[in-house]
């Protein structure tokens, strides 16, 4: 009797030693990867439990080879129950057990990764907090649902009433998934960032120009040229033309300018107008101001200038017009394209 309890404590000692030995090394292990603790340690606690079962059963056939035989002819007599009938309720236990740890594992573990990843796109952390959630809640659902498939019970009528619901769910907020879309689209595929000066062209809505204030899942603030905030929804924005103002350094603004034709001299006037843009601050040297020829009319002669100015320097164009008017006062000068369209 003493050597078979010493057997026993042997046995589970060892196995609990060497099941702590391995839990450790396989913790320390996946603590390097993506894993969320939960499921790391659940997998350390699945290794220990293993090992004792594999120690309990060793023990049992060290001391006595036929206790497992006995110990299932019991069980087959005791009201008559089969070994059979035991098997398939312990799989659907032990399956419904694996399916929660499982799912939890997961929706914890890609909640953590999703929440790291929009972190990077510069998203509220409200916003992150609530689609990691989803996700979370998502992955339960479907980890119920599996439950219910193992245990065999008939979900038809649930699921069917879900589908019902969710698709005049989805009709009655068609409009709001379009912008949730559009804005999942500009946060993953930044196509401007906040600060950004852009301009939105969409047939729907009168053209825009202002500087980007905040990205959110449904709409897109701006503060427009003249000042004021709009809130424009992301639909609008996806499905139309947006120019990225400030993506580059430099943008080319253009001018047409009138002269009479007795006071036009050919290599003269475009000379000066030339020099009278390559002497302006605001001016870009490269890539060099043009002045072109494009009309003879009415006793006229009308230029298109064209030069290249800073992204950020909006009041530069107005410095360019007046630094143009004051080397040519009786000439009529034009605005034809800026950064201050809108």
């Amino acid at each position: 009797m003493i050597s078979n309890i010493v057997t026993i404590v042997a046995s589970g000692l060892i196995a609990l030693g060497l099941g702590l030995f391995l839990r450790l090394r396989l913790v320390r292990r996946l603590k390097k990867t993506i894993l969320d603790d939960w499921i790391i340690q659940t997998l350390g606690v699945i290794v220990i439990l293993l090992l004792l079962i594999a120690a309990a059963i060793i023990a049992s056939l060290i001391i006595d080879t036929n206790i497992i035989i006995n110990v299932v002819r019991t069980l087959e007599g005791q009201k008559q129950i089969q070994v059979r009938d035991i098997v398939p309720v312990a799989g659907s236990i032990l399956g419904s057990i694996l399916v929660i740890v499982l799912a939890l594992g997961v929706a914890r573990t890609l909640m953590k990764l999703v929440m790291r990843g929009l972190g990077e796109s510069r998203l509220d952390i409200n916003i992150r907090t609530l689609i990691g959630r989803v996700l979370f809640i998502a992955i339960i659902l479907l980890a119920i649902f599996w439950i219910l498939s193992i245990w065999q019970v008939g979900f038809d009528v649930p699921l069917a009433s879900i589908g019902v619901f969710a698709a005049a769910f989805t009709f009655s907020i068609q409009d709001i998934l379009k912008d949730l879309i559009a804005g999942f689209y500009i946060l993953l595929e930044h196509p401007f960032h906040i600060g950004d000066m852009i301009t939105i062209t969409n047939g729907g809505v009168p053209t825009r120009t202002g500087v980007v204030e905040d990205i959110q899942l449904r709409t897109t603030r701006m503060r427009i040229t003249s000042g004021e905030q709009v809130a424009i929804p992301n639909s609008l924005i996806f499905g139309g033309i947006v120019a990225n103002n400030t993506y580059y350094t430099e943008r080319r603004a253009t001018f047409t300018i009138v002269f009479a034709q007795e006071s036009f001299q050919h290599d003269e006037t475009l000379k000066g107008v030339i020099s009278a843009l390559k002497g302006s601050e605001k001016v870009m040297p490269k890539p060099e101001p043009e002045a072109l020829i494009t009309s003879y009319a009415s006793q006229h002669v009308t230029l298109k200038v064209l030069f290249w100015v800073g992204s950020e320097q909006v009041a530069g164009v107005s410095d360019v017009m007046s630094t143009l008017h004051a080397a040519f006062p009786d000439a009529d000068l034009t605005l034809v394209e800026s950064m201050m369209d809108a």
